[in-house]
């Protein structure tokens, strides 16, 4: 089977979100989680379908410029590969599983790890689509609240805080 990319990214914007995205037929597929993910499996976290990303967004880290609702510090915050647990067939990840709106399945990454769940649900909130994220009771469970316990990046080991205008800035031409 083919190694599939997750990678959450911590984005000050407007406000502090965590952007959970996984590789689906060459795309990041896309939640916003405002409260981050949680590896307490009695924890659901609210998370929105954004946009998709280009594939090539995985490796950002810096400043978006602007004064929109995506400008902003962004920094990887954690990053591996997954696997899915529920697709059946290996293609077309992005459109069976956003159609089922039940996505499970395995990560791999630093600071996450074990089995995951992420459902869309029948409300709607803001006029989106309801969607939560969900860590299995597993061997990587716990109460511990990561985002604040593991605030560093990946890449860079920096805080959200220490992302400066000198570690880059995006470019839109570069992920298009």
């Amino acid at each position: 089977m083919n190694e599939l990319l997750f990678v959450v990214q911590q984005h000050q914007a407007m406000h502090l979100h965590w952007d959970f995205r996984l590789e689906m037929d060459g795309v990041l597929v896309s939640w916003a989680l405002p409260d981050g993910p949680s590896i307490n499996p009695k924890e659901k976290r609210l998370a929105f379908r954004v946009e998709d990303h280009d594939f090539r967004y995985k490796d950002f880290e810096g400043i978006i410029p602007g004064n929109d609702y995506a400008s902003g510090k962004v920094l990887i915050w954690d990053r591996g590969r997954y696997e899915p647990q529920n697709a059946g067939s290996f293609c077309k990840l992005h459109e069976n599983w956003l159609s089922a709106g039940r996505l499970e399945f395995v990560l791999y990454g630093t600071k996450l790890q074990g089995a995951w769940i992420i459902f869309r649900t029948e409300a709607k909130l803001y006029g989106e689509d309801t969607w939560y994220l969900c860590k299995k009771d597993d061997a990587f469970s716990g109460t511990v609240e990561i985002v604040k316990a593991a605030p560093r990046s990946v890449v860079s080991g920096k805080t959200i805080d220490e992302i400066t205008a000198a570690d880059g800035i995006f470019d839109l031409n570069n992920y298009r």
